[in-house]
């Protein structure tokens, strides 16, 4: 999924990256970075794509070289 597409899907379920944040005793900032991808956590990651209700390997796949 693309940023835009997890941010969408986040809002359509209510949930808030703050909400996430909170969830997770992380700052609001790093999970808006994780959803860019400008950092990668994997707690995180499952966090949000349990947030969303998708698998984590659909909302942040792992490109492959």
């Amino acid at each position: 999924m693309t940023p835009r597409e997890i941010r969408a899907a986040l809002i359509l379920r209510g949930v808030k990256q703050r909400d996430v944040a909170q969830e997770l005793g992380v700052s609001e900032a790093i999970v808006s970075q994780v959803i860019s991808r400008k950092r990668t956590s994997e707690r995180i990651e499952r966090a949000i794509a349990r947030a969303i209700g998708r698998p984590v390997h659909e909302v942040f796949p792992k490109e492959v070289a």
